[in-house]
């Protein structure tokens, strides 16, 4: 076959007979920006162009290419920018960076259909919309790519040749140079292949591999149960085969005999709360995984169902239990009880769990791994393969996606080290569509019992909740307790019970509870200001009288015009009616007290540098602010580095904490390097009325650059710590334990969502139209990364409302969204336009002034699109998500 890729001609003498143009473009050529995602042409993220056409390489056999002309984004680097490219840079429309291959391909194709039939005119959302449909982005940076697309085509960059990226990274992301874990490649590595459980619960009797390993190609074999004999979940891991290539492996896998004793199983939450159901557990509960952010608070078991002991309120439950039944007794029309139900949200960031694992020797370990905790993530390792900390080796360069499912050390890593530990060679496991959606984490399901009593005023009364939380094999979740806490100081009676079952353990998602707690929480306010007669805008300052950020948040969504013409409920006839919804939403402060940012002058420039990892949500770029802050150059020009575990420790990327963690002590470290500077420049070189200004010093000959100032001194560094936030009386709010783990900080955050939207009333189906996102949560770092954040959580948000739904199969335990077709996450055409507000005051004793705002963003939005759709039609949505036919059936 002879094939012409980016300008070079190729000849292959042998191609498989199932090759796709992808294995071509990334195993044989090395062309790693074309990414595999789902393997079934809905993501578009492999996109490359043949004969200029867009086509999804995936699909694509390898010998279609015969004769033909490919483009993949390599083709243009970054001497060679396409308009396209550029624009995606400065409009932000990218994160995590793992899709953007794809949208750059289309894009491009799009730019030049338009421009050739309409010059430069600007095209509209919903041409864009049309033209993307194809693509996916999980970290929801539409609002980028529509800006951008919509300047692209109307030639803004067209004469431009250097652009102010948003993101330090972008570059690398929009030409496909950014390397993921999925994309490393050793010499003589192998590809590693999981064997997971076929059954939802069973004892493994035995397993010979000896028909795998004497198949050609076959080079390993590795046992996952590490001494443990049951299985309790459909797809537990149970051992794992290396081998030349994928093929080879996933056929040996096939070939591997295990004998199972299936047992009863107990299949999700109604099945595993029935008292005559199967333990889940029938040998004990001192292993059970959990779902929590942190760690998890203390319980007592009856049968498979697990009730927190520690509650928020606890004398005050009594009395909330009073209220409401008097209330009940007569009938008063403040009094909500409902039962709401929330499906399953699974994390499925694009780049899948993946890990590559290289020996070297018996005792050095280097691990790449598609991670959101490379320093914890070293600990961890050291620990469960009985080494030291110095000799792990954690690196992330990029990482695509991750959204909470990608902390600790999983499944994918064990099974790499392993492999890799057996065959002596490197080892890469990188997991496909169906086990990133079926085993890898999930944001739990649940059911909530909600009684909320307010007076005929409008005034907090009493709170009553009973959570029964579906994660899988896990505990973890704490709804009553997020409650407890971001709820008003009135009696409260708050239970979490966790129902374990046998489907796969739940992880922390983008504020795990969070949109649960509001969901349930912000309907039943929203309820109960609707049966007393009272706008929910004031009924919420009824509950918050006495809390100055949010009564602001209060008067922004009173000034807001949607606000201000919003309908009463049910006003409207006719197949299309419009709603707006309102929500309130508080998070936790989290930081990590123990990080360590370091801030060196050499003749190369300024360097900056701590443990974390880039998940998309711009770590790099905070880091080159703190530069920018300090000595006045562009970001772009700091010498970031991250994404290794050997450099000073670094927060985890979860729970908000990143930002207020690092920009702090990292400004602390350069302001001290700039001290050094500005007296070398005295000392040794003689300089005198001296005044630090923006990118370098004025004195009394002129100017000198820092650039220019560096060769000419000594290399300088300096390490900062994190400051230990205090609560009230001065207490420190630091967590005890390993230095890895996060503490909470005497704050909350604090914001407010207003969806408008539409419902077709005859379809049921519900389209937003615009949301509006305010947060309080301090100073604000990098203005264009945090708007990024919260479109990014709104869109999860969207999802977690409209679309997300995991499906297991309730007799067997098998996934039944199985592929990005079947489990819908939001697209491009689903994004409304949004306007995000910050209050950037408020938080002045806090180190740096400011806290995170990323998971904040999205725990209210669901509320708001629920109580948008009641506004509309007078129906009240109790479940997530809101299906077209409860709907269509509500409504009538």
């Amino acid at each position: 076959m002879k094939t012409t890729i980016n300008g070079v001609e190729y000849h292959f003498d042998e191609l498989g007979d199932d090759e796709s143009a992808l294995v071509l473009l990334r195993e044989r050529l090395g062309l790693t920006g074309t990414k595999s995602v789902c393997g079934s042409g809905v993501c578009g993220a492999c996109t490359v162009l043949v004969e200029g056409t867009p086509m999804c390489s995936c699909l694509l056999p390898a010998h279609h290419l015969d004769e033909r002309s490919v483009l993949t984004v390599e083709a243009h680097g970054p001497d060679n920018l396409h308009p396209v490219q550029k624009a995606l840079m400065v409009c932000d429309g990218l994160q995590c960076g793992f899709c953007t291959p794809g949208y750059v391909n289309e894009g491009i194709a799009f730019y030049e259909r338009w421009r050739a039939e309409h010059g430069t005119t600007r095209p509209d959302r919903e041409t864009i919309a049309a033209a993307l449909a194809g693509h996916l982005c999980r970290c929801g940076a539409y609002l980028g790519i529509y800006e951008a697309m919509a300047r692209a085509c109307a030639g803004e960059f067209d004469d431009v040749v250097t652009v102010e990226a948003a993101r330090i990274d972008a570059l690398e992301k929009v030409t496909g140079q950014a390397r993921y874990t999925v994309d490393v490649h050793y010499d003589g590595q192998l590809e590693g292949v999981i064997l997971r459980s076929p059954h939802a619960h069973a004892e493994v009797l035995e397993v010979d591999a000896s028909a795998a390993l004497a198949m050609d190609g076959v080079v390993g074999f590795a046992n996952l149960l590490e001494g443990r004999r049951v299985v309790r979940y459909v797809g537990e891991p149970i051992a794992a085969i290396a081998a030349i290539n994928q093929r080879v492996a996933k056929a040996a896998i096939s070939a591997v005999q295990v004998r199972y004793n299936v047992r009863p199983a107990a299949i999700g939450l109604e099945a595993a709360r029935a008292r005559n159901s199967a333990p889940v557990y029938p040998e004990g509960k001192k292993d059970v995984p959990t779902a929590a952010e942190g760690f998890t608070m203390p319980g007592t078991w009856d049968h498979n169902t697990r009730r927190t002991i520690l509650k928020m309120n606890l004398l005050g439950a009594g009395k909330a239990r009073r209220l409401i039944g008097d209330a009940q007794a007569k009938g008063e029309p403040g009094l909500v009880k409902r039962t709401y139900r929330n499906a399953t949200q699974v994390h499925t960031p694009l780049e899948p769990h993946a890990a590559v694992a290289q020996w070297q020797g018996a005792t050095k370990l280097r691990v790449h791994a598609s991670t959101q905790t490379v320093h914890a993530l070293r600990a961890e390792i050291a620990e469960h393969f009985d080494l030291e900390n110095e000799q792990v080796q954690v690196l992330a360069d990029h990482v695509g996606g991750g959204f909470g499912g990608k902390q600790g050390l999983y499944n994918e890593i064990v099974a790499a080290i392993s492999l890799a530990r057996v065959t002596n060679t490197a080892v890469r496991v990188a997991v496909d569509r169906l086990e990133e959606l079926s085993y890898t984490g999930l944001r739990p399901a649940g059911e909530v019992d909600v009684s909320l009593l307010a007076a005929a005023d409008g005034a907090p009364k009493a709170l009553r909740v009973q959570n029964y939380n579906d994660a899988g094999v896990a505990v973890g979740s704490m709804l009553g307790g997020m409650l407890g806490l971001m709820t008003p100081n009135l009696p409260k009676d708050l239970d979490d019970f966790n129902v374990v079952n046998n489907t796969p353990p739940g992880k922390p998602f983008r504020g795990p509870d969070g949109p649960t707690a509001m969901w349930v929480y912000e309907s039943a306010l929203d309820e109960a200001a609707f049966k007393l007669g009272i706008n929910p805008l004031d009924l919420h300052r009824r509950w918050d009288v006495d809390h100055d950020l949010r009564r602001r948040l209060y008067d922004w969504v009173g000034a807001l015009p949607v606000w201000q013409q919003r309908k009463p409920v049910a006003a409207q006839t006719g197949r299309f009616r419009r709603g707006v919804g309102l929500a309130m939403g508080s998070w936790l402060f989290i930081y990590n007290p123990n990080v360590k940012v370091s801030v060196s002058a050499t003749p190369a420039g300024i360097a900056i540098r701590t443990a974390s990892q880039d998940i998309g949500n711009g770590t790099r770029t905070v880091l080159g602010q703190v530069i920018e802050d300090v000595f006045g150059v562009a970001r772009s020009e700091a010498i970031v580095e991250i994404g290794n575990s050997d450099m000073p420790i670094g927060p985890t990327a979860g729970g908000s904490q990143v930002t207020t963690s690092i920009y702090p002590p990292g400004r602390a470290a350069a302001e001290e390097v700039r001290t050094y500077l500005t007296e070398a420049a005295r000392t040794k070189l003689g300089l005198s009325e001296m005044r630090v200004v923006a990118g370098g010093i004025e004195h009394r000959g002129g100017f000198l650059a820092w650039r220019d100032l560096l060769p000419q001194v000594e290399p300088f560094s300096v390490t900062k710590t994190r400051r230990v936030e205090r609560g009230p009386l001065g207490i420190p709010m630091k967590m005890p334990g390993s230095e890895n783990a996060p503490s909470v900080g005497p704050r909350l955050s604090h914001g407010v969502t207003v969806t408008e939207l539409e419902v077709d009333t005859r379809l049921g189906k519900v389209r937003p139209l615009h949301v509006w996102s305010a947060l309080a949560v301090g100073k604000i770092f990098v203005p264009a990364l945090a708007r990024s954040q919260v479109y990014g959580g709104v869109i999860q948000g969207l999802g977690y409302a409209l679309y997300e739904e995991k499906q297991i199969d309730l007799r067997t335990g098998h996934n039944l969204t199985a592929n990005l077709e079947e489990y819908k996450i939001p697209g491009i055409g689903d994004t409304p336009p949004m306007d995000v507000h910050f209050i950037e005051d408020g938080y002045d004793e806090i180190d740096g002034g400011g806290i995170g705002l990323a998971e904040l963003a999205t725990v209210a939005v669901a509320a708001s699109v629920g109580n948008a759709v009641f506004n509309a039609t007078g129906w009240r949505p109790l479940n997530t998500p809101i299906r077209p036919q409860d709907v269509v059936a509500g409504v009538q």
